[in-house]
């Protein structure tokens, strides 16, 4: 396997937005490089013998054995520790539990991965029964790129094989090596993988005791296996350990761009959910406030020609002035009135859409993300927040990325919105004040029209005055006009904030959502380019 540019997986990693995972990988990787004893991380699932072989290990070379160290039936274990013995820094980890469910068991597996992602050797125990529900998981651990002398198998607790070794050694040394065979072909472990058979605690003589005294196992040790692993831990830790932590770097950082880009996977997925779905809120604002423009311009012309209408017709039935303002005014109104209808009906119709909206999954995962992000843009910045290494690239990658888009919506101050409907815009309506507004010009056109009615001119005169009082009319015509579409600008208004605000949420994300989902795209190409080229390409698009 080609190795990983180490330079170019931290660029990558501190290129994924919203936080500094190259920078914080970095660290841990120094703080492990640190280490001058090779680390062995003793790993495996629940119960099988971890804790009791690291005791007997630590006793026989002679080494207190810490406090935090527990020997016991239960689940003792529930964080990494470490001790120096046999020349090398030991690790405990917690079992890891297949199919974790309960928050505690999900908690210690992701402690012991973590663990054993960052080590010189990984020592990993099975009982002799091999249980088939812990496979899956160790098959994904035998698959990483392991230089030889830095994976090894431990079968625990062999004693409990059901061959007892002081009757019947031979039996249990044909037993161990059948196991071991088995255990071989379960995982595939080729030859460069040792496998240690042991029996750490015969009969449980040293029970729960934490540090008893290492006579107690000196008959057993012609067969009890901790010998040979004595002593390719102490080979271990008097040889030149520079391959081994080379290939550390190369499984640490190589697994730190899969498990990020995993999580790269698994975000772009959602975020172009959230982002088709602004999308989808965008073209039904701008189809209302088409509709809206739509009825804007047919009000205008719509009112335009019925004052023209009606004047024409006062004049040619010669109304008085009274009979010419009823006329006016009733266009006026029913004009207004048709408006409040018509307006009155597309926010109606914004409501009913979006309350169907709003029983669609999508809306209630956008305002959760809505939500979050006002809580992210709450939270100071006087403070510098660090993202515990130890939580699942995963989530690690969601939260930065939620930081980025809090970045780029710039939603700081942006305050939850108020559930209202947007037909309540018809509060605003003008209808009465409409009419009011244009009563001056009414009386104007209509006072010159009587005027005219009463004229003893010629036939000719009143040809012309009947055209220049047209004229002026039509240009009275025009002021009113203009006056009642001024009168209704206001609700207007009111209607197109009403679906700005309606779609306000869905749509304001969107920007920022059409960004990170761009830059995500990209990191997902990048990252899989990186381990391809490291020949480890894996996962598609």
């Amino acid at each position: 396997m080609s190795p990983i540019d180490l330079t170019e997986a931290k660029s990558w990693l501190d290129a994924i937005p919203g936080g500094q995972l190259g920078l914080e990988a970095d660290e841990q990787w120094q703080q492990f490089a640190s280490l001058s004893a090779p680390v062995v991380t003793v790993y495996g699932a629940y119960d099988t013998g971890k804790s009791s072989l690291l005791r007997r290990l630590i006793v026989d070379s002679g080494v207190e054995v810490p406090d935090w160290l527990t020997i016991s039936a239960r689940h003792e274990t529930f964080e990494v520790n470490e001790v120096r013995a046999v020349g090398c820094l030991l690790r405990d980890t917690p079992g890891f539990v297949t199919g974790a469910e309960d928050a505690r068991a999900d908690m210690n597996t992701q402690l012991a991965n973590t663990a054993v992602e960052l080590t010189d050797v990984a020592v990993v125990t099975v009982t002799p029964q091999l249980a088939t529900a812990e496979f899956p998981a160790l098959q994904a651990l035998v698959r990483r790129d392991w230089v030889p002398g830095s994976l090894w198998f431990v079968i625990s607790r062999f004693d409990e094989a059901g061959v007892d070794p002081e009757s019947d050694e031979d039996g249990y040394r044909d037993l161990a090596q059948r196991k071991t065979d088995e255990l071989r072909r379960a995982l595939e472990l080729d030859d460069a993988v040792p496998v240690f058979v042991v029996s750490q605690d015969f009969a449980q003589m040293a029970g729960s005791e934490r540090n008893p005294d290492p006579q107690l196992w000196d008959e057993f040790r012609g067969w009890d296996g901790i010998a040979e692993l004595r002593d390719a831990l102490t080979n271990l830790g008097s040889r030149d350990g520079s391959s081994l932590r080379a290939s550390s770097a190369q499984r640490f950082w190589r697994k730190s761009v899969a498990n990020s880009l995993d999580g790269l996977q698994a975000e772009v997925g959602k975020y172009l959910s959230h982002e088709n779905f602004s999308d989808e809120g965008l073209r039904l604002r701008q189809s209302w406030v088409a509709q809206l423009d739509a009825l804007q311009s047919s009000a205008d012309a719509d009112l335009r020609g019925k004052i023209s209408e009606t004047i024409g017709q006062a004049v040619d039935d010669q109304r008085d002035s009274d009979g010419i303002q009823k006329s006016l005014n009733a266009t006026i109104d029913f004009w207004y009135g048709l408006q409040e209808r018509n307006v009155e009906k597309l926010l109606r119709n914004v409501d009913d859409t979006i309350a169907l909206e709003q029983q669609r999954p999508s809306w209630k995962k956008l305002e959760e993300l809505a939500d979050s992000i006002r809580i992210e843009a709450g939270r100071s910045t006087s403070v510098k927040e660090t993202t515990e290494v130890i939580s699942p690239a995963v989530k690690r990658v969601s939260d930065a990325l939620l930081k980025a888009l809090t970045d780029y919506e710039k939603l700081s101050t942006m305050k939850k919105p108020v559930k209202t409907s947007a037909s309540s815009a018809m509060k605003v309506s003008k209808r009465v004040a409409t009419a009011t507004a244009v009563v001056p010009l009414i009386v104007e056109m209509s006072s010159m029209a009587e005027q005219l009615f009463r004229s003893r001119a010629s036939a000719a005169e009143r040809d012309r005055q009947r055209r220049a009082l047209d004229a002026e009319l039509d240009r009275i015509g025009e002021r009113a006009t203009a006056m009642a579409l001024t009168e209704l600008e206001p609700l207007v208004d009111a209607a197109r904030h009403s679906i700005l605000d309606a779609t306000a949420e869905r749509v304001e994300l969107r920007d920022g959502l059409g960004k990170l989902v761009g830059e995500l795209r990209a990191l997902v190409t990048s990252g899989e380019a990186l381990l391809r080229i490291s020949g480890a390409g894996r996962l598609a698009e």
